[in-house]
């Protein structure tokens, strides 16, 4: 199942790696909570295929693809789209849907995340700035 980042989907309801989204707080997965409100990116993330890293040309250990853009959200509006493989975040070239997500928790709402991507065989990198949900 692929790993949301920063999709409310009401007090109660969570998919695998989704952050809840509660008010002005939120719970993460291990229960904590938090003064501010949630990071968002607004993608889904999958492990990218063998296939696929070798067509890209990526290490699929190391890196994940886009499956879904949240309309209006950081991610539409940085440019990135359904199919780009994040290949690394920061300069970190550790892009994993478990490592992009704890990359958008660090940050704050208005902060910048680069993210470094390949779509259709060319390497492109963005920075997106992060939304609060």
């Amino acid at each position: 199942m692929p790993a949301v980042l920063g999709l409310a989907l009401g007090a109660g309801v969570a998919l695998p790696g989704c952050i809840i989204v509660a008010g002005d707080h939120y719970e993460d997965l291990d229960g904590g909570y938090s003064g501010r409100r949630a990071s968002m990116l607004g993608v889904d993330l999958s492990s990218v295929s063998g296939a696929t890293a070798t067509q890209a040309g990526v290490d699929a250990s190391r890196t994940s693809i886009i499956t879904h853009v949240v309309p209006n959200s950081a991610a539409e509006h940085a440019g990135l789209q359904k199919y780009d493989i994040i290949t690394h975040l920061d300069g970190r070239d550790w892009a994993t849907p478990s490592a992009v997500r704890e990359a958008v928790r660090s940050k704050r709402e208005g902060e910048s995340l680069v993210i470094g991507y390949v779509r259709a065989g060319k390497a492109c990198e963005v920075g997106a700035t992060i939304c609060a949900k």
